[in-house]
């Protein structure tokens, strides 16, 4: 015999053992004035972020059913919408060592997430790719299947982003990199700059982690400059 199947209605939702339909996405996309507010104007950017930040917070259930990987999803939105100089991590994914101007870095490391221009196309096709990542097809003939696909495909990435994400979290317990050295300061994609210089023994003990983690935003970013995201 099958495991029993309880399903709960309410005015809001469908929901089973395995999945939650929602009824209305509205709270879950940007509004039809959204393309009426002028991000260049400081309350028109306050109103467009807080637009933002909801929806991408109030997709957190629907990320996982792991607490681990939600409180990740949460915590990497707030670095991402607080903290994040993604202009210089950009920068320095971009350029080599050899490529890269200083008083370009100079520039790119003062600037404040406040004082930076939205990009406003590229986060809503960021809200665009975790809405998929949180919507479910099964991928059989008798169902539109690139549809299908292109959402798994959104998940899969979204859950390794979350995983290394995490990893940098844990980093200063387990291996001695704070989670500031490796996405404010961006030291792992300066990494080679280490190699040529007399650097401490801690610091190139670092080295082979931070080889992991410079491969995988230096991909990340990449990713991005090709889906038009910024994940």
């Amino acid at each position: 015999m099958g495991k029993p199947s309880l399903t709960i209605t309410t005015a809001k939702a469908i929901i089973n053992s395995e999945y939650t339909l929602i009824k209305s996405h509205s709270k879950y996309k940007l509004p039809v004035y959204f393309s009426k507010l002028d991000a260049d104007l400081t309350e028109g950017r306050i109103t467009v972020v807080k637009l933002f930040y909801r929806r991408f917070m109030r997709l957190k259930p629907f990320i996982s059913n792991v607490k681990m990987v939600k409180d990740t999803y949460r915590d990497y939105l707030r670095y991402k919408f607080v903290k994040e100089n993604y202009e210089l991590k950009r920068y320095l994914a971009f350029y080599p060592d050899s490529m890269r101007s200083e008083t370009e870095l100079e520039l790119l490391s003062d600037i404040k997430c406040n004082e930076k221009v939205l990009p406003m196309d590229e986060m809503q096709k960021t809200l665009d790719f975790v809405l998929k990542s949180c919507s479910y097809l099964p991928e059989t003939k008798h169902q539109k299947w690139d549809i299908a696909r292109d959402n798994t495909y959104c998940r899969q990435i979204l859950k390794n982003l979350l995983t290394m994400q995490y990893e940098k979290y844990r980093s200063k317990s387990y291996r001695g990199i704070g989670h500031d050295e490796l996405d404010v300061k961006f030291s792992h994609l300066k990494a080679a700059s280490i190699r040529q210089t007399k650097s401490s023994k801690s610091d190139k003990k670092k080295i082979p982690l931070y080889k992991v983690f410079s491969d995988f935003d230096t991909t990340l970013v990449y990713l991005n400059e090709t889906l038009g995201t910024r994940l």
